[in-house]
Protein backbone atom coordinates (compact mmCIF):
# COMPACT_ATOMS: atom_id res chain seq x y z
CA UNK A 1 0.00 0.00 0.00
CA UNK A 2 1.52 3.33 -1.14
CA UNK A 3 1.32 6.41 1.03
CA UNK A 4 -1.49 7.99 -0.70
CA UNK A 5 -3.41 4.78 -0.38
CA UNK A 6 -2.83 4.50 3.67
CA UNK A 7 -3.25 8.54 4.30
CA UNK A 8 -6.47 7.76 2.23
CA UNK A 9 -7.14 4.75 4.20
CA UNK A 10 -6.72 6.90 7.65
CA UNK A 11 -8.62 9.66 6.56
CA UNK A 12 -11.42 7.20 6.19
CA UNK A 13 -10.88 5.62 9.25
CA UNK A 14 -10.91 8.23 11.23
CA UNK A 15 -14.32 9.64 9.35
CA UNK A 16 -16.00 6.66 10.69
CA UNK A 17 -14.63 6.59 14.25
CA UNK A 18 -16.37 10.41 14.55
CA UNK A 19 -19.81 8.10 13.17
CA UNK A 20 -19.43 6.19 16.37
CA UNK A 21 -18.57 8.49 18.96
CA UNK A 22 -21.97 10.29 19.49
CA UNK A 23 -23.78 7.38 17.79
CA UNK A 24 -27.07 8.94 19.18
CA UNK A 25 -26.52 12.32 17.21
CA UNK A 26 -25.37 10.42 14.10
CA UNK A 27 -28.51 8.33 13.87
CA UNK A 28 -31.00 11.51 14.89
CA UNK A 29 -29.20 13.11 11.21
CA UNK A 30 -29.14 9.96 9.65
CA UNK A 31 -33.18 9.56 10.17
CA UNK A 32 -33.84 13.44 9.30
CA UNK A 33 -32.13 12.63 5.81
CA UNK A 34 -33.66 9.78 5.71
CA UNK A 35 -37.42 11.26 5.94
CA UNK A 36 -36.69 13.67 3.69
CA UNK A 37 -35.35 11.93 1.17
CA UNK A 38 -38.68 9.28 1.48
CA UNK A 39 -41.10 12.12 0.94
CA UNK A 40 -39.21 13.70 -1.81
CA UNK A 41 -39.26 10.27 -3.11
CA UNK A 42 -42.76 9.11 -2.69
CA UNK A 43 -43.73 12.48 -3.43
CA UNK A 44 -42.39 12.60 -6.34
CA UNK A 45 -43.72 9.60 -7.69
CA UNK A 46 -46.87 9.94 -6.07
CA UNK A 47 -47.18 13.31 -7.92
CA UNK A 48 -46.27 11.28 -10.92
CA UNK A 49 -48.87 8.93 -10.75
CA UNK A 50 -51.68 11.52 -9.72
CA UNK A 51 -50.45 14.00 -11.98
CA UNK A 52 -50.61 11.48 -15.07
CA UNK A 53 -53.91 9.96 -13.60
CA UNK A 54 -55.57 13.44 -13.44
CA UNK A 55 -54.32 14.27 -16.91
CA UNK A 56 -55.29 11.38 -18.38
CA UNK A 57 -59.05 12.31 -16.51
CA UNK A 58 -59.35 15.58 -17.94
CA UNK A 59 -58.19 14.64 -21.45
CA UNK A 60 -61.31 12.67 -21.40
CA UNK A 61 -63.24 15.87 -21.01
CA UNK A 62 -62.32 15.98 -24.43
CA UNK A 63 -60.96 19.07 -27.07
CA UNK A 64 -60.66 22.46 -24.87
CA UNK A 65 -61.63 23.94 -28.70
CA UNK A 66 -63.11 21.95 -31.66
CA UNK A 67 -62.78 23.53 -35.28
CA UNK A 68 -65.05 22.41 -37.56
CA UNK A 69 -66.46 23.25 -41.31
CA UNK A 70 -68.81 25.97 -40.98
CA UNK A 71 -72.21 24.71 -40.79
CA UNK A 72 -71.35 21.30 -38.84
CA UNK A 73 -72.87 20.44 -35.74
CA UNK A 74 -71.13 19.60 -32.42
CA UNK A 75 -71.84 18.02 -29.37
CA UNK A 76 -71.17 19.78 -26.54
CA UNK A 77 -71.83 18.30 -22.91
CA UNK A 78 -70.43 18.55 -19.59
CA UNK A 79 -68.33 15.15 -20.00
CA UNK A 80 -66.91 15.68 -23.49
CA UNK A 81 -66.61 18.04 -26.63
CA UNK A 82 -67.16 16.09 -29.75
CA UNK A 83 -68.31 15.82 -33.35
CA UNK A 84 -71.80 15.08 -34.43
CA UNK A 85 -71.62 13.38 -37.84
CA UNK A 86 -71.62 15.28 -40.89
CA UNK A 87 -70.86 15.39 -44.59
CA UNK A 88 -68.32 18.52 -44.63
CA UNK A 89 -64.89 18.51 -44.14
CA UNK A 90 -61.37 20.51 -43.96
CA UNK A 91 -58.41 20.51 -45.82
CA UNK A 92 -55.99 18.16 -43.36
CA UNK A 93 -53.26 20.42 -44.08
CA UNK A 94 -54.73 23.38 -41.91
CA UNK A 95 -53.42 21.39 -38.70
CA UNK A 96 -49.92 22.94 -39.19
CA UNK A 97 -51.51 26.20 -39.29
CA UNK A 98 -53.73 25.86 -36.25
CA UNK A 99 -50.22 24.02 -34.30
CA UNK A 100 -48.59 27.21 -35.04
CA UNK A 101 -51.61 29.52 -33.39
CA UNK A 102 -50.00 30.79 -30.05
CA UNK A 103 -51.45 28.86 -27.43
CA UNK A 104 -52.20 25.80 -28.84
CA UNK A 105 -50.16 22.85 -27.49
CA UNK A 106 -52.06 19.93 -29.10
CA UNK A 107 -53.84 19.59 -32.43
CA UNK A 108 -55.90 16.07 -33.02
CA UNK A 109 -57.37 15.34 -36.45
CA UNK A 110 -60.66 13.24 -37.06
CA UNK A 111 -62.59 11.95 -40.20
CA UNK A 112 -65.65 10.89 -39.07
CA UNK A 113 -67.29 8.96 -41.95
CA UNK A 114 -71.06 7.58 -42.31
CA UNK A 115 -70.14 3.40 -43.18
CA UNK A 116 -72.69 0.84 -43.88
CA UNK A 117 -72.68 -2.77 -42.54
CA UNK A 118 -74.75 -5.21 -43.00
CA UNK A 119 -77.38 -2.99 -44.14
CA UNK A 120 -77.36 -0.48 -41.22
CA UNK A 121 -75.69 2.68 -41.09
CA UNK A 122 -72.44 3.50 -38.14
CA UNK A 123 -70.29 5.93 -37.54
CA UNK A 124 -66.37 5.04 -38.33
CA UNK A 125 -63.92 7.88 -36.71
CA UNK A 126 -60.34 8.08 -38.19
CA UNK A 127 -57.60 9.34 -35.88
CA UNK A 128 -54.30 9.88 -35.55
CA UNK A 129 -52.63 7.92 -33.06
CA UNK A 130 -49.40 10.13 -32.39
CA UNK A 131 -51.19 13.22 -31.94
CA UNK A 132 -54.54 11.58 -30.17
CA UNK A 133 -55.58 12.86 -26.77
CA UNK A 134 -59.30 12.00 -26.71
CA UNK A 135 -60.15 8.93 -28.27
CA UNK A 136 -57.68 6.08 -26.38
CA UNK A 137 -57.86 7.85 -23.14
CA UNK A 138 -61.32 5.93 -22.53
CA UNK A 139 -59.76 3.22 -22.87
CA UNK A 140 -59.85 0.91 -19.43
CA UNK A 141 -56.78 0.92 -17.26
CA UNK A 142 -53.82 -1.43 -18.44
CA UNK A 143 -55.53 -1.92 -21.77
CA UNK A 144 -53.26 -1.08 -24.88
CA UNK A 145 -54.18 1.44 -27.71
CA UNK A 146 -55.86 0.20 -30.96
CA UNK A 147 -53.17 -1.93 -33.55
CA UNK A 148 -51.83 0.35 -36.36
CA UNK A 149 -53.65 -1.63 -38.91
CA UNK A 150 -56.42 -4.36 -38.52
CA UNK A 151 -57.86 -3.06 -35.50
CA UNK A 152 -60.62 -1.34 -33.99
CA UNK A 153 -62.06 0.68 -30.84
CA UNK A 154 -65.89 0.76 -30.27
CA UNK A 155 -68.20 2.61 -28.35
CA UNK A 156 -69.44 1.53 -24.59
CA UNK A 157 -73.17 1.32 -26.22
CA UNK A 158 -71.74 -0.39 -29.36
CA UNK A 159 -72.87 -4.69 -29.05
CA UNK A 160 -69.40 -5.76 -30.12
CA UNK A 161 -67.13 -7.58 -27.82
CA UNK A 162 -63.29 -7.62 -27.74
CA UNK A 163 -62.08 -10.20 -30.16
CA UNK A 164 -65.06 -10.16 -31.80
CA UNK A 165 -64.53 -8.60 -35.79
CA UNK A 166 -66.58 -6.18 -37.94
CA UNK A 167 -66.76 -6.82 -41.30
CA UNK A 168 -66.86 -3.61 -43.75
CA UNK A 169 -66.91 -3.98 -47.47
CA UNK A 170 -65.50 -7.56 -47.63
CA UNK A 171 -62.77 -6.61 -44.94
CA UNK A 172 -62.52 -7.58 -41.61
CA UNK A 173 -61.59 -5.82 -38.40
CA UNK A 174 -60.92 -7.18 -35.35
CA UNK A 175 -62.16 -5.35 -31.87
CA UNK A 176 -59.18 -4.82 -29.98
CA UNK A 177 -60.70 -2.63 -26.76
CA UNK A 178 -63.71 -1.03 -26.03
CA UNK A 179 -63.90 2.54 -24.80
CA UNK A 180 -65.69 3.73 -21.06
CA UNK A 181 -69.35 5.25 -21.40
CA UNK A 182 -68.69 9.05 -21.79
CA UNK A 183 -72.41 9.47 -21.96
CA UNK A 184 -72.45 11.18 -25.34
CA UNK A 185 -74.51 8.92 -28.06
CA UNK A 186 -72.32 9.81 -31.10
CA UNK A 187 -69.33 8.61 -29.48
CA UNK A 188 -70.21 5.77 -27.42
CA UNK A 189 -72.10 4.24 -30.49
CA UNK A 190 -69.29 4.63 -32.40
CA UNK A 191 -66.45 2.98 -34.30
CA UNK A 192 -62.81 4.04 -34.41
CA UNK A 193 -59.90 3.36 -36.51
CA UNK A 194 -56.65 4.88 -36.71
CA UNK A 195 -55.56 6.27 -40.25
CA UNK A 196 -53.51 4.10 -41.22
CA UNK A 197 -55.66 1.26 -41.25
CA UNK A 198 -58.45 3.54 -42.94
CA UNK A 199 -55.82 4.19 -45.46
CA UNK A 200 -55.35 0.16 -46.06
CA UNK A 201 -59.18 -0.21 -45.49
CA UNK A 202 -59.61 2.44 -48.83
CA UNK A 203 -56.58 1.17 -50.81
CA UNK A 204 -58.24 -2.61 -50.10
CA UNK A 205 -61.73 -1.65 -51.33
CA UNK A 206 -59.94 0.26 -54.34
CA UNK A 207 -58.18 -3.20 -55.31
CA UNK A 208 -61.54 -5.08 -55.52
CA UNK A 209 -63.75 -5.10 -58.50
CA UNK A 210 -66.37 -2.32 -58.81
CA UNK A 211 -69.39 -3.08 -56.42
CA UNK A 212 -72.92 -2.45 -57.38
CA UNK A 213 -73.64 0.88 -55.91
CA UNK A 214 -76.95 1.41 -53.49
CA UNK A 215 -79.55 3.05 -55.51
CA UNK A 216 -81.19 6.21 -54.19
CA UNK A 217 -84.77 6.33 -52.93
CA UNK A 218 -87.50 5.98 -55.86
CA UNK A 219 -88.46 9.55 -55.12
CA UNK A 220 -85.60 12.00 -56.96
CA UNK A 221 -84.01 14.40 -54.75
CA UNK A 222 -84.83 17.46 -54.52
CA UNK A 223 -83.22 20.30 -56.83
CA UNK A 224 -79.85 21.61 -55.53
CA UNK A 225 -78.89 19.05 -53.20
CA UNK A 226 -76.36 16.30 -53.43
CA UNK A 227 -77.75 12.79 -54.16
CA UNK A 228 -75.00 11.27 -52.03
CA UNK A 229 -75.48 13.58 -48.60
CA UNK A 230 -78.98 12.75 -49.21
CA UNK A 231 -78.19 8.96 -49.74
CA UNK A 232 -76.82 9.55 -46.49
CA UNK A 233 -79.32 11.09 -44.71
CA UNK A 234 -81.74 8.74 -45.39
CA UNK A 235 -79.84 5.84 -44.00
CA UNK A 236 -78.78 4.20 -46.64
CA UNK A 237 -74.92 5.29 -47.44
CA UNK A 238 -72.55 2.91 -49.48
CA UNK A 239 -70.70 0.52 -47.76
CA UNK A 240 -67.91 3.23 -47.74
CA UNK A 241 -68.06 6.45 -49.22
CA UNK A 242 -65.66 8.35 -51.29
CA UNK A 243 -62.68 9.55 -49.01
CA UNK A 244 -59.88 11.87 -49.70
CA UNK A 245 -56.84 11.37 -47.68
CA UNK A 246 -56.09 15.00 -47.53
CA UNK A 247 -59.59 15.59 -45.50
CA UNK A 248 -60.84 15.35 -42.40
CA UNK A 249 -63.70 16.14 -40.23
CA UNK A 250 -62.46 18.61 -37.42
CA UNK A 251 -59.88 19.52 -35.85
CA UNK A 252 -59.72 18.64 -31.51
CA UNK A 253 -57.37 21.13 -29.96
CA UNK A 254 -55.80 21.11 -26.67
CA UNK A 255 -54.48 24.59 -24.99
CA UNK A 256 -51.16 25.14 -23.08
CA UNK A 257 -50.89 25.60 -19.52
CA UNK A 258 -51.93 29.85 -19.21
CA UNK A 259 -53.30 29.93 -22.79
CA UNK A 260 -56.73 32.25 -23.04
CA UNK A 261 -59.22 30.40 -25.27
CA UNK A 262 -60.28 33.62 -26.17
CA UNK A 263 -57.12 34.63 -27.52
CA UNK A 264 -57.11 31.55 -29.42
CA UNK A 265 -60.55 31.84 -31.02
CA UNK A 266 -59.48 35.02 -32.04
CA UNK A 267 -56.37 34.17 -33.97
CA UNK A 268 -57.82 30.99 -35.23
CA UNK A 269 -60.89 33.08 -36.43
CA UNK A 270 -59.07 34.90 -39.34
CA UNK A 271 -59.38 31.91 -41.19
CA UNK A 272 -62.24 31.71 -43.27
CA UNK A 273 -64.88 29.06 -44.03
CA UNK A 274 -64.41 27.41 -40.28
CA UNK A 275 -66.30 27.23 -36.78
CA UNK A 276 -65.09 26.95 -33.44
CA UNK A 277 -66.20 25.65 -30.39
CA UNK A 278 -65.66 26.04 -27.33
CA UNK A 279 -65.63 23.27 -24.49
CA UNK A 280 -65.88 23.88 -20.67
CA UNK A 281 -64.28 26.44 -19.20
CA UNK A 282 -64.05 25.27 -16.03
CA UNK A 283 -62.36 21.94 -17.35
CA UNK A 284 -59.67 23.79 -18.91
CA UNK A 285 -58.33 26.00 -16.27
CA UNK A 286 -58.25 22.71 -13.86
CA UNK A 287 -56.26 21.33 -16.62
CA UNK A 288 -53.91 23.80 -17.20
CA UNK A 289 -53.26 24.66 -13.38
CA UNK A 290 -52.31 21.01 -13.05
CA UNK A 291 -48.85 22.08 -13.91
CA UNK A 292 -49.15 24.75 -11.31
CA UNK A 293 -49.71 22.33 -9.06
CA UNK A 294 -46.72 19.95 -9.87
CA UNK A 295 -44.30 22.92 -9.04
CA UNK A 296 -45.98 23.81 -6.31
CA UNK A 297 -44.69 20.01 -5.07
CA UNK A 298 -41.53 20.37 -6.15
CA UNK A 299 -40.70 23.64 -4.89
CA UNK A 300 -42.27 22.22 -1.46
CA UNK A 301 -39.25 19.33 -2.20
CA UNK A 302 -36.97 21.79 -2.72
CA UNK A 303 -37.63 23.43 0.42
CA UNK A 304 -37.52 20.36 2.52
CA UNK A 305 -34.27 19.27 1.03
CA UNK A 306 -32.87 23.45 1.89
CA UNK A 307 -34.01 22.76 5.55
CA UNK A 308 -31.80 19.51 6.06
CA UNK A 309 -28.90 21.44 4.22
CA UNK A 310 -29.36 24.07 7.27
CA UNK A 311 -30.02 20.94 9.93
CA UNK A 312 -26.79 19.45 8.77
CA UNK A 313 -24.83 22.67 8.26
CA UNK A 314 -25.64 23.90 11.77
CA UNK A 315 -25.12 20.42 13.74
CA UNK A 316 -21.88 19.82 12.01
CA UNK A 317 -20.92 23.60 13.24
CA UNK A 318 -21.62 22.37 16.76
CA UNK A 319 -19.21 19.39 16.07
CA UNK A 320 -16.46 20.40 14.41
CA UNK A 321 -17.01 23.44 17.82
CA UNK A 322 -16.69 20.00 19.92
CA UNK A 323 -13.72 19.42 18.36
CA UNK A 324 -11.12 21.81 17.96
CA UNK A 325 -8.94 21.03 20.40
CA UNK A 326 -8.66 17.93 18.61
CA UNK A 327 -8.61 19.78 15.39
CA UNK A 328 -5.52 21.75 16.75
CA UNK A 329 -3.78 19.09 17.88
CA UNK A 330 -4.01 16.91 14.09
CA UNK A 331 -2.91 20.74 12.79
CA UNK A 332 0.17 21.09 14.81
CA UNK A 333 0.85 17.62 13.86
CA UNK A 334 1.41 18.35 10.38
CA UNK A 335 -2.28 17.36 9.13
CA UNK A 336 -3.32 20.03 6.56
CA UNK A 337 -6.36 21.85 6.31
CA UNK A 338 -7.95 20.02 3.41
CA UNK A 339 -7.59 16.70 5.47
CA UNK A 340 -9.34 18.04 8.19
CA UNK A 341 -12.09 19.03 5.80
CA UNK A 342 -11.70 15.62 3.91
CA UNK A 343 -12.37 13.79 7.72
CA UNK A 344 -15.51 15.70 8.32
CA UNK A 345 -16.80 15.14 4.68
CA UNK A 346 -16.47 11.81 5.04
CA UNK A 347 -18.26 11.17 8.39
CA UNK A 348 -20.75 13.54 6.73
CA UNK A 349 -21.32 11.47 3.88
CA UNK A 350 -21.54 7.75 5.82
CA UNK A 351 -24.57 9.64 8.10
CA UNK A 352 -25.90 10.93 5.34
CA UNK A 353 -25.29 7.95 3.07
CA UNK A 354 -27.11 5.40 5.14
CA UNK A 355 -29.89 7.34 5.75
CA UNK A 356 -30.13 8.15 2.34
CA UNK A 357 -30.11 4.36 1.79
CA UNK A 358 -33.21 4.11 4.53
CA UNK A 359 -34.73 6.97 2.39
CA UNK A 360 -35.50 4.85 -0.27
CA UNK A 361 -36.92 2.41 1.71
CA UNK A 362 -39.00 5.00 3.30
CA UNK A 363 -40.20 6.02 0.42
CA UNK A 364 -41.05 2.59 -1.35
CA UNK A 365 -42.83 1.98 1.69
CA UNK A 366 -44.67 5.35 1.72
CA UNK A 367 -45.71 4.57 -1.79
CA UNK A 368 -47.50 1.12 -1.17
CA UNK A 369 -49.46 2.73 1.59
CA UNK A 370 -50.49 5.79 -0.82
CA UNK A 371 -51.48 3.07 -3.31
CA UNK A 372 -53.06 1.13 -1.31
CA UNK A 373 -55.27 4.25 -0.08
CA UNK A 374 -55.20 7.27 -1.37
CA UNK A 375 -54.63 5.39 -5.03
CA UNK A 376 -58.31 3.13 -4.17
CA UNK A 377 -59.72 6.29 -3.54
CA UNK A 378 -59.04 8.05 -6.71
CA UNK A 379 -59.38 4.57 -8.42
CA UNK A 380 -62.59 4.75 -7.53
CA UNK A 381 -63.54 8.06 -8.55
CA UNK A 382 -62.38 6.65 -11.78
CA UNK A 383 -58.85 8.55 -12.07
CA UNK A 384 -55.94 5.68 -12.67
CA UNK A 385 -53.11 5.52 -10.29
CA UNK A 386 -50.66 3.64 -12.33
CA UNK A 387 -47.17 3.92 -11.24
CA UNK A 388 -44.30 5.00 -13.60
CA UNK A 389 -42.33 3.21 -15.24
CA UNK A 390 -39.76 0.82 -13.08
CA UNK A 391 -36.73 2.88 -14.63
CA UNK A 392 -37.97 6.16 -14.27
CA UNK A 393 -38.75 5.03 -10.17
CA UNK A 394 -35.40 3.65 -9.37
CA UNK A 395 -33.45 6.85 -11.09
CA UNK A 396 -36.10 8.37 -8.90
CA UNK A 397 -34.79 6.68 -6.10
CA UNK A 398 -30.81 7.55 -6.93
CA UNK A 399 -31.65 11.00 -7.68
CA UNK A 400 -33.24 11.35 -4.46
CA UNK A 401 -30.27 9.65 -2.08
CA UNK A 402 -27.43 11.23 -3.95
CA UNK A 403 -29.08 14.17 -3.28
CA UNK A 404 -29.65 13.54 0.22
CA UNK A 405 -26.16 12.48 0.43
CA UNK A 406 -24.99 15.76 -1.69
CA UNK A 407 -26.81 18.19 0.48
CA UNK A 408 -25.43 16.63 3.84
CA UNK A 409 -21.78 17.04 2.14
CA UNK A 410 -22.25 19.86 1.38
CA UNK A 411 -23.86 21.02 4.52
CA UNK A 412 -20.77 20.11 6.30
CA UNK A 413 -18.24 21.95 3.95
CA UNK A 414 -19.60 25.15 5.27
CA UNK A 415 -18.80 24.07 8.60
CA UNK A 416 -15.74 22.85 7.75
CA UNK A 417 -14.47 25.63 5.81
CA UNK A 418 -14.52 27.96 8.87
CA UNK A 419 -11.74 25.42 10.49
CA UNK A 420 -9.22 26.35 7.86
CA UNK A 421 -8.94 30.21 8.99
CA UNK A 422 -7.83 29.32 12.39
CA UNK A 423 -4.56 28.86 13.69
CA UNK A 424 -3.71 25.54 15.29
CA UNK A 425 -2.70 27.11 18.61
CA UNK A 426 -5.85 29.42 18.56
CA UNK A 427 -7.54 26.13 18.56
CA UNK A 428 -6.20 24.39 21.33
CA UNK A 429 -6.93 27.81 23.65
CA UNK A 430 -10.45 27.71 22.56
CA UNK A 431 -12.91 27.39 25.88
CA UNK A 432 -15.69 26.17 23.42
CA UNK A 433 -13.08 22.89 23.00
CA UNK A 434 -13.72 21.97 26.61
Amino acid sequence: MTKRHRSRFLLVRLGAQNVGRRLLRSLLLGMAVMIAVGVVFSGFVTGWSLREGILTTFSRMGADLVVVPHGALVNITSTLLTIQPTDLDLDAALGDKLRAVPGVAKVAAQHLIRASVEGRAINLIAYDQATDFTVESWLPAGEKPVAATGGLLVGERVALKTGEALTICGRSLVVTGRLGRTGVGPFDESYFISFSALDELVAAIRARPAHIPVHPPASSPSEGVDATHHDHAAGRPECLPSIAQDRVSAFLLQLSPGASAEQARFAIGQIPAIKIVTGNPIFTAARQSLGSLFWGVAIFAGLLMLAIFFLVSLLFSAILQERYREIGVLRAMGARPAQIISITLIEAGLITGFGGLLGIGAGFSLIFIFARSLGFYFSSLGVPFDAPPAGIIWIAAGAAALCGVAIGVGGAFVAAWRTRRLEPYAMIQMESAR
